[in-house]
């Protein structure tokens, strides 16, 4: 596959379909040792059987650039110009905002297994639906002093896309957090990995535990488990939890006894709870 084909910019529903098939039938590197090499430091890493890997390294004041990625062979992997940022970041907001991606700010019909199918296979991202009120949501918390985190149960296959919706629908810049890749055959036969949670309760604790001194607002949907795992991380994380929104996609049962118990229960900790199908901007963040 050409590096242009990855641009999902312009797309026809055909080149959409046959980029995303190609992208499904990708191969991950897996365990495979990798070196990074930055302006000023280099970096090592290994990544699992999905091609995944984190890389943990003292960076103080560090500023650089990624300039190349080896392997242990020698052979260097081709970075691709325009699908991701390649400088260091330091976190220095007080709070982050962590959202979900389907069904939260991307319409994607989850709980629809034949359009789900059919709205990611053959729709041109400049087409793809944006949930406006939760894009401003994220906007107007970021723009109080909040670094974005998109966390995600969508597979790496479809990072090319939704870093192009990201971009295309002007979301505040920040890292995207994907579960591991996925074999065509599976989105085929609408085949499930294990542990549809286990990826984000993970990634949160990663993230809360490298970040332990930030404040977190927590953004997803009702759709999957989003509910439920942000109540495992605020139990575990109290006192860095101050806001969990859910936006409602479907009906729940008993769905306001749940609310009010979840609304008392989130503010004997100080997090304010917000379930509903819109969102106004945030007026302001707590101390």
């Amino acid at each position: 596959m050409r590096a242009s084909d990855l641009s999902f910019t312009d797309y026809t529903r055909r080149r959409t379909f046959r980029t995303l098939l190609s992208l499904y039938r990708t191969k991950p590197l897996s365990h495979e040792a990798l070196t990074l090499s930055f302006d000023s430091l280099t970096a090592k890493a290994s990544t699992d059987a999905s091609g995944f890997f984190i890389v943990k390294h003292p960076v103080e004041s560090i500023r650089g650039t990624l300039q190349k990625v080896s392997l242990s062979s020698g052979k260097e992997i081709k970075l691709i110009e325009g699908l991701y940022s390649r400088t260091i970041h330091y976190v220095e907001t007080p709070y982050m905002i962590v959202s979900d991606i389907d069904d939260t700010i991307l319409h994607s019909f989850i709980s629809r297994k034949v359009l789900k199918f059919r709205t990611l296979m053959f729709t041109p991202v400049e087409k793809r639906e944006t949930v406006i009120h939760v894009r401003d949501l994220i906007r107007s918390v970021v723009s109080k002093g909040a670094t974005p985190i998109y966390l995600s149960n969508s597979e790496q296959n479809l990072y090319p896309l939704i870093y192009r919706f990201l971009l295309l629908n002007e979301f505040p810049a920040g890292p995207i957090f994907l579960k591991q890749m996925r074999k065509l055959m599976d989105v085929f036969r609408y085949r499930k990995l294990p542990a549809p949670e286990v990826h984000k309760l993970k990634m949160l604790d990663e993230i809360m535990a490298l970040f332990a001194d930030k404040k977190f607002v927590l953004v997803g949907d009702n759709t999957q488990y989003d509910l439920s795992i942000y109540l495992s991380v605020a139990k575990k994380y109290p006192s860095n939890i101050t806001h969990i929104f859910i936006r409602k996609v479907v009906t729940l049962p008993n769905e306001e006894e749940m609310v009010k118990e979840l609304t008392e229960t989130l503010s004997k900790e100080q997090i304010t709870f917000h379930y509903a199908m819109e969102f106004s901007p945030i007026k302001e963040l707590k101390e």
